[in-house]
């Protein structure tokens, strides 16, 4: 009986913290109406769109949460197609609008890029002009890719890595340099040692 109590318990709050995430923001035509500014992380993509040279008319944001836990229930939400608010706008428009790009972003690209291949697989045989654009890690858009060439849908990808990829890089790189330098200022010590081994 326990056992029964503590399985609808946790199923409850399952069901509760994926609503919660999901929580949908007021709907006006195809426009989402809400009274949040974009936040950093959604406007440095949307940045990095036009930086590429990517016009928009329209921006779908997906929110999504500061843990794992709650965007990883997310995820799985959305791949049971169950939709969620920015899936069922971004369907709207891409059935909707005619040729227009639509910018989908958000401080998630696992959340967001699951929301797009929601969308994607629910085109189903519906065709579209409207053109996805994403801008987030490599590995995401080069799944986009593949999903809206399956779906047979527009899609445009520009890689955006996090501060946290950049620093790692610059890291990798600067070790790199430093390894080059070492063996390049001590060619013959370096071959003494290997003789000598």
């Amino acid at each position: 009986m326990k056992t029964k109590k503590t399985i609808f318990l946790l199923s409850a709050a399952v069901v509760a913290l994926s609503t919660a995430c999901m929580n949908p923001p007021p709907r006006s035509g195809n426009h989402m109406v809400t009274d949040q500014q974009i936040i950093p992380e959604e406007s440095e993509r949307l940045q990095a769109l036009l930086d590429a040279g990517k016009a928009f008319s329209l921006i779908v944001t997906v929110p999504a949460a500061d843990n794992i836990l709650s965007n990883s229930v997310t995820i799985g939400v959305l791949k049971l197609d169950s939709g969620s608010a920015p899936a069922d706008l971004l369907l709207d428009i891409l059935l909707k609008e005619k040729g227009d790009a639509v910018a989908v972003v958000g401080k998630s690209d696992a959340v967001t890029a699951a929301t797009i291949k929601a969308v994607f697989r629910q085109l189903g045989d519906n065709t579209t002009t409207t053109t996805i654009l994403f801008a987030g890690k490599p590995k995401y858009v080069k799944e986009l890719k593949e999903a809206a060439e399956k779906a047979e849908a527009s899609f445009e990808g520009v890689v955006f890595p996090d501060e946290k990829e950049k620093a790692e890089e610059s890291a990798e790189a600067k070790a790199e340099e430093n390894a080059e330098g070492t063996v390049e200022e001590n060619p013959e010590e370096n071959a003494e040692e290997k003789v000598g081994a």
